[in-house]
């Protein structure tokens, strides 16, 4: 049923969860696991000097290279990705590159006001994403 299955990472618990129920879906179908984390570039690009995007770029290459080498020699083939932009449009556009047949976020509540204007990354997937969303519930 999937060949690719996207994993939107961002180092915290309801993505770990979304990590292992990804590769609960692929295991049984050989399908790829791809993980990938997005680095927001916000409304204001000077907010940030040049070595804080520096160390962000980083941190997310680990936090994607971590992940594929923790497989490494597994039964999944996982391989990841760091992409710049909105979580949720980067995400997707990623899914339609790979040509995902899924993706999977962990659900992550936005708090106060932002939160219910804007809606969490999770939620604008599930509304934009032109393939189906498994959204993995918090503990």
């Amino acid at each position: 049923m999937y060949d690719a299955i996207l994993v939107g990472l961002d180092d915290s618990e309801e993505a770990e969860r979304a990590l292992e129920e990804a590769i609960s879906l692929a295991e049984p179908m050989g399908a790829t696991v791809h993980v990938a984390t997005v680095v927001e570039t916000g409304a204001s690009p000077m907010r940030f000097g040049i070595a804080e995007v520096e160390e962000l770029n980083e941190a997310a290459e680990a936090l994607v290279d971590d992940v594929v080498d923790a497989y490494d020699g597994q039964d999944v083939d996982i391989r990841g990705a760091v992409r710049r932009g909105t979580p949720s449009d980067a995400l997707a556009a990623y899914a339609d590159e790979i040509g995902a047949d899924c993706i999977v976020v962990g659900q992550r509540g936005a708090e106060g006001v932002a939160g219910a204007i804007l809606g969490s990354t999770a939620d604008r997937l599930a509304r934009t994403a032109e393939v189906p969303v498994t959204i993995v519930p918090n503990e």
